[in-house]
């Protein structure tokens, strides 16, 4: 393992963050009605000098597609930090919340929000939100409870437990989303296979406090997540706790999952190629591997969605499809690379 430096660590932040902002500027001038860079500059100066002469460039900035972006960039980094920590507990690089039915788990909670007309809200969290970080939670724990063997949770027995509860999950929305209003039929149709629309600032803030709280949870556990690495009985040896340290990390990774699934429906494959890119460019030292992975996965998700509403304009598709046709071939490669099958 490559000793992480202060300089390396900071250095690495500094390029993957200026590469994001560059990113979402470019993101910006893309949509329905093309903007020019000068266009999005000057409107961005009169915003903060407060003068505001461009009154529609101004509302497609900053009511349309800016809350989009900021969206993409939340829901892709939560997506690409959990992707990252499985893959590191699990010791295999097609693990992601997507794989394990930890994404669904959190989809059927809002389906079941939905149907229930469940309408809770305290300190601005609403029902909705609740309910997916419950259907993670159960299903990770389902996962956790099914996989667990005299007291161990065997890496292969989690996967395999997670991708036949994930069938077992997506075979129940199906079956509610054929006996579902048919006037929300089309709206949830493309929820399911991964959609970001533009939410109002209240939404964006309350899913970017579950993705921080969840972050910074992992951040914490950085170095242990590097001794889980090593494997179960060698970490022990050293001296962790490791199902401990497994709880506190799933959990975490079930609030950055509710996160994104709460607005933006279940969204594959993009924990699986993030994470292993990053790995790839900075070695496995998950003390830097997981901040960069989250502005990794920022930026992958705003370009995927950017493709998504301008490839077929003014038609939009799920974001979702563009990450499967990413992510389903980079799959297979792993699986062959590292022979998994």
């Amino acid at each position: 393992m490559q000793t992480l430096t202060v300089k390396r660590w900071t250095s690495s932040l500094l390029i993957f963050s200026t590469l994001s902002i560059i990113i979402v500027f470019i993101a910006m001038l893309f949509g329905s009605e093309a903007l020019r860079p000068y266009d999005v500059i000057k409107t961005l100066i009169e915003t903060i000098t407060g003068h505001h002469e461009t009154e529609i460039s101004r509302t497609i900035l900053f009511q349309i597609r800016l809350p989009r972006i900021l969206l993409a960039a939340v829901v892709g980094g939560s997506l690409a930090a959990a992707g990252g920590v499985f893959q590191a507990i699990l010791k295999n690089p097609l693990a992601d919340p997507y794989v394990l039915g930890i994404s669904s788990g959190a989809a059927l909670g809002v389906l079941i929000s939905l149907f229930t007309q469940i309408n809770i809200t305290l300190l601005s969290f609403t029902s909705t939100t609740f309910m997916a970080f419950a259907g993670a939670i159960i299903t990770l724990y389902v996962v956790y409870k099914l996989s667990n063997i005299n007291g161990r949770t065997p890496p292969q027995t989690i996967l395999l437990v997670g991708v036949m509860i994930n069938a077992i999950i997506f075979a129940i929305i199906l079956f509610l989303t054929l006996v579902i209003d048919s006037n929300q039929f089309y709206k949830i149709f493309f929820w399911l296979f991964g959609y970001i629309s533009s939410p109002d600032y209240t939404s964006l803030a309350i899913i970017s406090l579950f993705a921080i709280a969840g972050l910074i949870v992992l951040l914490t556990q950085a170095g242990s997540i590097n001794l889980l690495t090593l494997g179960d009985d060698t970490a022990q040896t050293l001296g962790l706790d490791v199902e401990r340290v497994k709880r506190r990390v799933f959990i975490a990774c079930a609030l950055l999952v509710a996160a994104g699934v709460s607005l933006c429906g279940p969204i594959g494959f993009l924990g699986i190629i993030v994470p292993h890119i990053v790995r790839l460019l900075l070695g496995y030292d998950y003390r830097i591997i997981l901040p960069v992975s989250v502005i990794g996965g920022g930026i992958f998700l705003v370009i995927a969605d950017t493709l998504a509403r301008t490839v077929i304009s003014p038609v939009e598709i799920p974001v979702g499809i563009i990450t499967a046709l990413c992510g389903g071939p980079y799959f297979i490669y792993l699986m062959r690379r590292k022979r998994i099958v």
